[in-house]
């Protein structure tokens, strides 16, 4: 299981628990509930962040090679060929190794 569902089931249990102690009312109970969801909502925003980051990632990713292959149209058509040479040649020989 990947952590990311992990953590997302992790978050469904422990919402689970503090539903069960909705009725607790007791001050250590309250205290303790408090800091949970605080906790939880943390999380949810790290999460929510690092999706973000990825998705910027991703998008200067392909600026980069937009402004690239724009730029240099035959140089990355000249590196895609080499890019497909090696991919063949390695399947070549992995394909000749397990005769």
């Amino acid at each position: 299981m990947r952590s990311s569902k992990k953590l997302q089931q992790l978050m469904l249990d422990v919402e689970e628990l503090l539903a069960e102690l909705s009725d607790e009312h007791s001050t250590e109970v309250i205290e303790l509930r408090d800091r949970i969801e605080g906790s939880l909502l943390s999380t949810r925003r790290a999460v929510a962040d690092r999706k973000r980051e990825v998705a910027v990632r991703v998008g200067q990713w392909a600026k980069s090679f937009d402004t690239y292959v724009t730029h240099y149209p035959r140089l990355a058509f000249a590196t895609g060929v080499l890019a497909a040479g090696i991919v063949g040649y390695r399947a070549g020989t992995t394909a000749a190794a397990r005769r």
